[in-house]
């Protein structure tokens, strides 16, 4: 993607887990369907982090629209 995602982009289940991350600062990979993960990775909204996930500066800005 050559720009940064919005809310828009995504479904009504990856924007819910997206603000879910954004509110817990952290979650374990486990807690998401592996395809929700795998997409909000994709879109750069996300990224692995220390055995979970963690929102990017991307995910807080599209977590907030």
């Amino acid at each position: 993607m050559d720009r940064m995602p919005s809310k828009s982009d995504l479904t009504s289940p990856e924007f819910i887990s997206l603000r879910e991350i954004v509110s817990a600062s952290f979650m374990s990979r486990g807690s998401l369907p592996n395809a929700r993960r795998l997409r909000l990775i994709e879109l750069g909204l996300i990224k692995n982090s220390l055995g979970g996930v963690v929102a990017t500066p991307a995910g807080r800005i599209v977590a907030r629209q």
